[in-house]
């Protein structure tokens, strides 16, 4: 049987593979949809990070973090391929946190986290926001969700699925 490190290791190389085999028509599509994605999840973790989250964050400790093991998607990979930047190198020995957290917290920057981890936000960052920015929060999360739909459609495969769980 295959343990985290390895299914991590052969899913990202089989990610890579893919993405280099794509049609270059589709791969310019799909590198524009990834800007896209990186840029709304910037901006959604900017928002909530205005409103306090990182205090928060800290002093709960990352309770949402717990179970972050299977978050990161075919897609979040990608854009680390697209970009060409170093892919987070998650720690999956036992223990409480998520894989891809630190002392310091995530250890992916905002464009390359999850789209679970970015949309998410718990009653006490709920409540530090204004109507107005709850509203905004939730155009960018309907944007991102289009376009990360749109990924599957122009590669003809969800995207978005667990990286541990599509490769292997």
């Amino acid at each position: 049987m295959m343990n985290d490190q390895d299914a991590w290791d052969q899913a990202t190389a089989i990610s890579g593979t893919a993405y280099d085999s794509l049609p270059h028509d589709t791969t310019a599509e799909l590198d524009d949809l990834i800007d896209e994605i990186m840029q709304l999840k910037q901006k959604l973790v900017e928002l909530v990070t205005c409103a306090g989250s990182s205090e928060i964050c800290r002093n709960c400790g990352g309770e949402c973090c717990l179970l972050g093991k299977y978050h990161v998607s075919v897609l979040d990979m990608l854009a680390y391929l697209k970009t060409g930047a170093d892919a987070v190198i998650p720690d999956f020995s036992p223990g409480p946190a998520c894989p891809y957290s630190g002392e310091s917290g995530c250890l992916m920057p905002p464009g390359y986290r999850p789209v679970t981890c970015v949309i998410f936000n718990c009653q006490m960052i709920e409540d530090r926001l204004t109507a107005a920015e709850r509203e905004t929060l939730q155009r960018y999360e309907n944007r991102l969700r289009q376009a990360v739909a749109r990924t599957g459609r122009i590669c003809g495969t969800r995207l978005d699925r667990p990286l541990l769980l599509s490769c292997t």
